[in-house]
């Protein structure tokens, strides 16, 4: 069965490469078809589709709990990218890739912490979610600097609210433990 699966997703790799060397020529034929440059926007929906290919089997499937594992990854990979392309692809914003890049740590962090949770290796948990944390980080950092004055302004606030917590919750603890009564 795992080598069933392993020529699916190769034929699919292999049909997505191609398809990407000819994009210029099949959106010329499309555009000789009729087919609306709007309808056209809607590409990246392929991409989502394909992690469906990958994900499905890897929540749902009978086969060992590593082979699941492992299609996890890419398949979270495909699904947030091509929602991210999506969004770009549909608003016409294609300059928020100069903070949306960030999206491909992220999903592969969030692949390896569901791949450590299919498997059960917690070690993968933890790179996982460190890998993820830094593609958010990544995210507000950039987002931050190129994202607009509107961004900027609930970014910085967060980033303020977060320091505050933080700050708030050392002092907290400092506190407490100067408090504590010693025997």
């Amino acid at each position: 069965m795992s080598r069933t699966i392993e020529l699916i997703a190769g034929i699919l790799l292999l049909a997505v490469g191609v398809a990407i060397l000819a994009g210029e020529w099949i959106r010329a034929f499309l555009a000789d078809l009729g087919v609306s440059p709007e309808l056209w926007a809607w590409w990246p929906m392929a991409l989502v589709v394909f992690s469906i290919f990958f994900l499905a089997p890897a929540i749902f499937g009978e086969q060992h709990r590593r082979l699941r594992a492992g299609m996890v990854i890419p398949g979270a990979m495909l699904a947030a990218v091509g929602v991210a392309l999506l969004y770009t692809s549909l608003t016409d914003r294609w300059e928020a890739w100069s903070y949306l890049w960030s999206v491909l740590p992220f999903s592969l962090g969030l692949g390896m912490y569901a791949a450590g949770w299919i498997a059960d290796a917690p070690a993968f948990k933890w790179i996982g979610a460190a890998v993820a944390a830094g593609g958010v980080v990544a995210y507000v950092a950039f987002a931050t600097a190129f994202g607009g004055e509107a961004f900027r302004l609930v970014a910085a606030a967060g980033i303020i609210a977060l320091g505050m917590a933080l700050t708030v919750g050392g002092l907290a603890e400092r506190l407490s433990r100067k408090t504590a009564v010693r025997p």
